[in-house]
């Protein structure tokens, strides 16, 4: 996958400068940090950039990690203020063989949102498994939550900065 390494980039990026998620990193096993970034290096913008955004929360016994590709906001020019999402490609595989057991596969669409204040269409593939001797619930979404806002802000000039 030629932009593969975008995202782990961004991943990386965002890892860094965000405090609160600092914070919990290190509260997460080794393991898990690698799973995170198997993820964001599976994904493949089709066309631009993107940024990956994650989630991981603990739960009884194991974990549920949420991976996705941020918005991103159009700044100046006629279409100031729009976001759009990114077009991409998810090597389903390379997420497969981090896990030792697959219990659950599932694919979720909402063509017309999964509720109000949602995005328009949504997709989720869910994967539920054992990574070592953890259970673990990943999820790849189509979108980002609609509360977490754009991951990067594209300029006229062409130039891109993560938010």
């Amino acid at each position: 996958m030629s932009h593969s390494h975008l995202g782990v980039k961004h991943l990386l990026a965002q890892i860094e400068t965000d405090r609160s998620r600092w914070a919990n990193r290190k509260n997460r096993p080794e393991w898990l940090d690698g799973l995170v970034e198997e993820a964001a290096a599976s994904f493949e913008p089709l066309t631009g950039v993107a940024r990956v955004g994650y989630e991981c929360l603990p739960e009884e016994g194991g974990w549920n990690v949420t991976v996705y590709l941020g918005a991103v906001e159009i700044v100046g020019g006629k279409s100031d203020g729009l976001t759009r999402l990114p077009d991409f490609r998810c090597d389903l595989k390379r997420l497969l063989e981090q896990f030792a057991q697959i219990d659950e596969l599932e694919w979720t669409v909402w063509p017309q949102g999964p509720g109000e204040g949602g995005p328009a269409q949504l997709s989720v593939v869910t994967v539920g498994g054992t990574i070592g001797t953890s259970r673990v619930c990943l999820r790849v979404r189509s979108s980002a939550p609609e509360a977490i806002g754009p991951g990067l802000r594209e300029f006229p000039d062409g130039r891109v900065e993560s938010v």
